[in-house]
């Protein structure tokens, strides 16, 4: 559940809220499988109306046919974002593997991103578009390959993050600090140094979703009404 849903429901017990519906204008955007038969005595308690199009009424909590269209149309929800998820994925292991295309997201240290052309969709080139590839970075690339170089002869990555931080070679988030406002860029870690020698790009090999993020509701408690309320949570595994 994104922010705005979550503030409307945070907004139930108010009694000064200055509403009393709520009306849905497309069912996937509303619901995900059964998140409606824990939201619908929520909304009950607090005298909430709902509306919805394909009810052409005023859904009536106590009707077991409603109740049976909002499982539908929530389990059929959840079908759609399956099944979008899984055709996106598709596409972009297809353009990823047999067309070598830059998929985007940040450059690994040691990169920039290069204007390759033209975007290959019509449409998006129309639009003005580029397509981009990753290129050696002449500032960074060779340190990248100077660590490469120290772990094949045998030294240990506390002593090779050591000799960065000794000689004063700025670390990514120092060497980019526009991008990285988050962090202190003071110097080189192990995890950060353990990190780029453990990322297959750096051997040539076409690296996406690297880290990937589902999505996975789960029961979270809201003030005055017990844990009878599904949130989203999302799980990082990576």
């Amino acid at each position: 559940m994104g922010a705005q849903p979550a503030t409307l429901v945070a907004a139930l017990a108010d009694p000064d809220r200055g509403w009393d519906a709520i009306v849905i204008g497309e069912y996937e955007r509303a619901s995900y499988g059964g998140q409606d038969a824990l939201m619908a005595p929520l909304l009950e308690h607090y005298a909430v109306q709902l509306w919805m199009p394909e009810g052409r009424v005023r859904f009536d909590f106590g009707a077991e046919d409603h109740e049976q269209m909002m499982l539908a149309l929530g389990f059929q929800s959840k079908r759609e974002i399956i099944r979008t998820k899984i055709r996106v994925r598709t596409a972009m292991t297809t353009q990823t593997r047999e067309q070598g295309r830059y998929l985007g997201g940040r450059p690994p240290y040691g990169y920039r991103l290069a204007d390759a052309g033209p975007h290959p969709n019509k449409a998006h080139a129309a639009w003005g578009r580029r397509a981009h590839r990753l290129e050696p970075d002449q500032a960074t690339a060779p340190v990248v390959a100077w660590m490469f170089a120290q772990r094949l002869a045998g030294h240990s990555v506390a002593r090779i993050t050591r000799a960065l931080s000794d000689v004063g070679i700025p670390c990514p988030s120092a060497a980019d600090p526009r991008r990285n406002p988050h962090r202190s860029g003071a110097a080189w870690t192990l995890s950060t140094v353990a990190a780029i020698l453990a990322n297959p790009r750096y051997t040539g090999r076409q690296v996406w979703n690297r880290q990937r993020t589902d999505c996975d509701l789960v029961d979270r408690p809201i003030p005055g009404w017990g844990t009878g309320f599904n949130g989203g949570t999302c799980l990082s595994a990576g």
